[in-house]
């Protein structure tokens, strides 16, 4: 196309151009052919341009990005009916703001809009109305600079306008799908350097190769050194195809990362081979050397109790990658395959409900068929303007309706036999990343008919109420249009709302349950919203895990890295139960951790075939295609067979016994500001996200307790538990709490807690206790205008709350000095005996007996330190032993050091994990005599249990004691 076809927008060369909003430098020479330009960060943004572009088929510019790094910025084009439609706010105009995949040097941005859809998906943009167009680039990285935005004909090829040279970048932007590649790459030439180090890296390859072939022939196992030659496989050959990985900056970083990575695995190998160094002999004296398990039979394995076990009921653990059931990768992962979603929930997903018979349901029994009164994200059921993947037509439905019902039992009979008679399907998925809001006729029935079974009388429920009803038919929960119920609705009707919400959609899967039953009688399902039962909004998705782990789950199925979530839900199930993990973002850092928490199964999302058409974040975090260093790829890879490896020794921690439980408190999720509903926590979900973290560093496993186990009588099984700024409490519940410490449990209570019942209204269950609380100040919550979407896709703002007045104590009484402080001082406290104070005379700490238990009561939030120190000393004077610790230097905690013992016949398995931002020295100690030390993953042998540990490392060592010393040392019986 020539640039005479062209409509110049702004060539943004003097300040007389369109006038932008936002950060914008007109006439830059960022470029590296002089052109007219402007620097831009953040969002930009014009209402000056010209409104008719009808007879044009794309919209082009260019960008310049003088960083390093790629990056990911977007578009969005506004219609006169956009700017002014209601429903602008759910994608009534082109919303592509994370679209734009940036790599380093010039990308040639075209952009076909005749026609572009609305990002809602219900009309076309109507080209003859433009009235606003916004360009969105990072605040970080660059800088970032745009030239000549115009309009152009059809091509996917840069026009003469574009000044692209060989090795430049095109992003081509079709409705949804973008395409990005390097322009005339056969036409440019590597500078000399990176040419001297691609030759470099092809010798030092044939070099590992011989290596690895070499310790093949004598019997040497070379997994981890045949997973180097995949990564310099992946340097050389697969990343210089990308765009972003085509730049002279991306290629010298895995040219030169490879070579690295293959010279260390090389230089191992070949010190083995010519004796220079030795493994140990492999007879019985020695330990035996762990080998890596081949893949197993995913037909023969099967579930039992909390385990994965094959055919002789050894433990196993699954690792898999995203869309990869055959090639290269499968040497390191099990195939993905073994399990499925089946979309039972629904009847369908987003990327395929056009041919399910729900869609045809949905549009003849219409508007019957349509979810009621909720605009919020609908969390997969089917598909909204914010979900990721199909069409853009929302088709969010009503699962009270009877035709809904049918359409999907008769999908999943159609489906049935995608599933049922695989034999290497190890469970189902009835549906995840799940939530269910809905008013509409029969969900008001139904409610109310919950609520004379809750309260059985009017008077009951208008007096948790504050309502004046003369009838349950009157009753009526608080709307929640957009996202959360107005500032002002009535919060005891919203918290029993929101508790019957839960409950009917558990009962919707339990249905969903029956319909695959039907078809397959045996077959492990599972379903659940992993995120939502730690987050403001859990009222407004129908999510309660505890209902479902207990009565859907064959599995428990848990999405994503929180610890703290996998810790919550193993401790929410009433029997023993496996843990998967069917789609985990991120990076392999948070496997080998998950491993040891409790799950069997985990999928990473992912290692794709091609970059995404549709999410270039996706393609930028990924191992191959995104900037991850040749090192990291190869993490991942020797991380899966350290799995594999490892697996018995990873599935021994999971059987010690908890004594410490967080009081997981489901009133305080529920019983909510609204304004917070939208916002990323909560000082219940902050001060229980604080806590765990406090007290998962002191070398020991950590559980919960939930409101429903506390009421059967379950807290006897602990020694002590944590109350992280429980402000709602039905009394029943509270009760229970108080005959616990009565029996001789221990409690530490956080500021924050125990002031009003299920319904907001006030109690003083403190009192009970002989504690007096007069309330200071209360640090407000500064909540970000911006939606951000999160792991599972939901939105929510980001949520701080403004730090009060530091209070530090100084004066302790019988009790060891130690470090207390409180960020803030919430309450002033008393009533109780105090054990630590500030130089103004705060009770910082209090304690008060009750019967043969005690309760330590802390007026503020403590930060995590603090609050590990604090609780370090409450569990040693409760008399909770810990067999191992593991300090810095033999003295203090380390923040961010996790540590836990499994205790064997003959040594003791340790695990050292830093999550900290820095190397750590560490020293363990246990209560037994060490004889030899090895760590596992690097099969390493230690002269002392102690040692360093880097920023995201982990360690597993055993502790092997002498047996000869045990025996010589054990008095003889016989002679007795």
């Amino acid at each position: 196309m020539c640039e005479s076809d062209a409509l110049r927008l702004d060539d943004f060369a003097s300040s007389d151009g369109p006038q932008w909003s936002g950060h914008l430098v007109r006439g830059t020479n960022l470029f590296p052919d002089g052109r007219p330009a402007a620097t831009v960060s953040g969002t930009i943004e014009t209402a000056a341009l010209p409104a008719d572009w009808r007879g044009y088929q794309t919209l082009r510019f260019e960008l310049l990005n003088a960083g390093s790094e790629p990056v990911v910025g977007g578009l969005e084009i506004l219609d006169r009916e956009g700017l002014h439609s209601p429903d602008r706010i759910y994608g009534d105009y082109v919303d592509r703001r994370r679209s734009l995949l940036i790599p380093e040097g010039l990308t040639c941005v075209i952009v076909r809009i005749n026609p572009i859809r609305t990002t809602r998906g219900t009309r076309d943009l109507d080209l003859s109305t433009v009235v606003q167009v916004a360009l969105n680039l990072p605040d970080e990285g660059g800088p970032f600079a745009v030239s000549n935005l115009r309009l152009g004909g059809e091509g996917d090829v840069p026009d003469d306008a574009s000044g692209a040279v060989p090795g430049d970048s095109v992003l081509v932007m079709d409705q949804l799908d973008i395409r990005c590649f390097t322009y005339r790459p056969d036409d440019y030439h590597d500078p000399p350097d990176i040419e001297r180090l691609r030759t470099a890296l092809v010798e030092e390859r044939c070099r590992l190769a011989a290596a690895v072939r070499s310790a093949e022939i004598n019997g040497k196992a070379v997994l981890y050194a045949h997973a180097a030659l995949v990564v310099v496989d992946i340097a050389l050959h697969s990343r210089p195809l990308l765009a972003w990985h085509f730049g002279p900056r991306a290629r010298r970083d895995n040219y030169s990362g490879a070579i690295s990575l293959a010279q260390r695995e090389r230089v191992g190998l070949e010190d083995l081979l010519a004796g220079r160094t030795h493994e140990d002999d492999e007879d019985d004296s020695n330990l035996p050397i762990l080998r890596v398990r081949p893949v197993p039979d995913i037909a023969e394995l099967r579930f039992e109790g909390e385990r994965l076990v094959d055919r002789d009921r050894s433990p196993v653990l699954l690792c898999s990658m995203g869309y990869h059931n055959e090639g290269e990768l499968l040497r390191f992962f099990a195939p993905e395959n073994h399990k499925l979603e089946i979309y039972a929930v629904g009847g369908g997903s987003r990327y395929d409900i056009e041919w399910s018979p729900v869609y045809e349901a949905f549009h003849r029994y219409a508007p019957a068929t349509r979810r009621v009164g909720w605009q919020g994200w609908c969390g997969h059921l089917i598909k909204d303007q914010w979900a990721m993947g199909g069409r853009k037509e929302n088709v969010v439905l009503c699962l009270e309706n009877p035709h809904i019902l049918d359409a999907i039992d008769e999908y999943n009979r159609l489906h049935a036999d995608e599933w049922r008679h695989r034999s290497g399907l190890l469970y189902v998925i009835l549906g995840y990343e799940l939530t269910y809001l809905c008013y509409c006729a029969e969900s008001l029935r139904r409610f109310r008919e919950w609520l004379r079974e809750q309260h059985c009388t009017v008077a009951r429920l208008n007096a948790a109420w504050g309502t004046t009803y003369r009838s349950f038919d009157e009753a009526t929960p608080p709307a929640a249009e957009d996202r959360a119920p107005a500032a002002d609705a009535n919060r005891a009707a919203w918290f029993d709302w929101a508790q019957w919400n839960a409950r009917r959609f558990t009962d919707h899967l339990l249905w969903s349950r029956a319909s695959v039953r039907k078809l397959h009688p045996t077959i492990p399902v599972c379903a659940g919203g992993s995120h939502s039962m730690t987050s403001p909004n859990n009222g407004t998705t129908g999510i309660d895990e505890e209902l479902i782990i207990n009565e859907v789950d064959d599995v428990i199925l848990h999405e994503g890295n929180d610890l703290m979530q996998i810790d919550l839900f193993r401790s929410l199930a009433d029997r023993p139960i496996p843990m998967v993990d069917p789609e985990q973002g991120g990076d392999c850092s948070g496997w080998l951790l998950n491993y040891l928490h409790g799950k069997s199964a985990i999928c990473m999302f992912w290692w794709p075939k091609q970059p995404s058409r549709q999410f270039p974040r996706s393609t930028l975090s990924a191992p191959v295609h995104g900037r991850m260093s040749p090192a990291a790829i190869w993490e991942h890879l020797r991380r899966a067979l350290d799995v594999r490896r490892l697996a018995s020794e990873i599935v021994s921690f999971w059987s010690d016994t908890p004594q410490v439980a967080l009081l997981y408190s489901r009133t305080s999720v529920l019983q909510v500001d609204p304004e917070l509903m939208t916002g990323t926590t909560t000082p219940y979900l902050s001060m229980l996200r604080s806590t765990y973290e406090s007290a998962r560093c002191l070398d020991l496993p950590l559980g919960f307790i939930s409101e429903r186990q506390l009421l059967a009588g379950k807290a006897k099984r602990y020694g002590l538990l944590l109350i992280p700024s429980v402000r709602s409490l039905p009394a029943p519940v509270f009760d229970a709490l108080d005959r616990y410490v009565a029996e001789g449990g221990n409690l530490v209570v956080i500021a924050e807690s125990l002031l009003t019942d299920e319904y907001n209204r006030p109690a003083d269950y403190l009192a009970r206790w002989g504690i007096c609380v007069e309330r200071l100040e209360q640090p407000s919550a500064v909540t970000d205008d911006e939606y951000v979407q999160g792991y599972d896709q939901n939105l929510a703002r980001r949520v701080t709350f403004a730090a009060g007045t530091p209070r530090r104590a100084n004066r302790f009484h019988e009790w060891p000095q130690d470090e207390l402080s409180l960020e803030p001082l919430i309450q002033r406290a008393g009533g109780a005996e105090v054990l630590a104070e500030d130089d103004e005379g705060q009770a910082l700490l209090l304690r008060s007996a009750r019967g043969k238990g005690a309760v330590w009561y802390v007026p503020g939030w403590p930060a995590v330190l603090s609050g590990a120190l604090l609780l370090d000393r409450v569990i040693d004077s409760v008399g909770i032993g810990r067999p191992l610790r593991v300090r810095l230097n033999g003295a203090a905690r380390i923040p961010g050091l996790e540590a836990r013992l499994s205790r064997r016949t003959h040594d003791d398995l340790v695990y050292v994990a830093n999550e900290s931002a820095q190397r750590v020295d560490f020293e363990i100690t246990t209560d037994r005599p060490v004889h030899e030390i090895r760590e596992l993953r690097t099969m390493q042998y230690y002269r002392e249990p102690r040692g360093s540990i880097d920023p995201g490392d982990l360690l597993i060592f055993s502790l092997r004691e002498d047996p000869s010393v045990r025996v010589r040392s054990r008095p003889d019986r016989e002679e007795r």
